[in-house]
């Protein structure tokens, strides 16, 4: 299924979960690079062994941070969760969206029958008592279907620009062809 078959608001819908991903992404991305700079410091603090006064204020900066850490990955989590939670809507609005459309084909389809069959003023002889019309009705009726759908494709060709614009064209062929 492309972007183009999708309906503006649902289009909108993964638009903005697009952006969200995103953001999400890089939200996850400063943190992870936040979380590799505090263990760096970790270790070098650990490795420097100051005296005990700077040891309690590198626990208490490092306990900090391990408390920002904590609430980021608990953060990211909920993100994710959201995340999949959208993707899980979107799927489901996808399958929403492919059975309205068989839906609405069935229903134009109906449409169209029920047209053609006002059109051609059906006789109540013509229907079998199963309200199905006869064979040769039937045939009758997808030939008359056939022949409006020509129509109708003919017609959307006449309305086109390149149509219009070669109009003249068709003119000096035609006199060309009687000279």
């Amino acid at each position: 299924m492309s972007d183009t078959d999708i309906p503006g608001r649902v289009q909108a819908e993964l638009t903005r979960l697009r952006a969200e991903r995103q953001v999400f992404t890089a939200e996850q991305d400063r943190l992870k690079a936040k979380l590799a700079d505090t263990e760096h410091e970790l270790r070098e603090a650990i490795a420097a062994s100051p005296d005990e006064g700077e040891s309690a204020e590198v626990h208490q900066r490092l306990a900090t941070q391990q408390e920002e850490l904590d609430v980021a990955k608990a953060r990211s989590q909920a993100l994710e969760a959201e995340v999949l939670l959208a993707h899980q809507q979107r799927d489901s609005l996808r399958a929403e969206l492919k059975t309205c459309r068989e839906e609405r084909d069935k229903l134009r389809l109906a449409l169209l029958d029920a047209e053609l069959v006002v059109s051609a003023g059906v006789v109540d002889a013509d229907v079998l008592p199963g309200g199905e019309p006869s064979a040769d009705r039937q045939r009758l009726l997808n030939a008359e279907r056939l022949a409006a759908e020509m129509a109708r494709e003919l017609d959307a060709t006449r309305r086109t620009v390149s149509w219009r614009v070669t109009a003249p064209l068709r003119v000096v062929r035609k006199k060309m062809d009687r000279s």
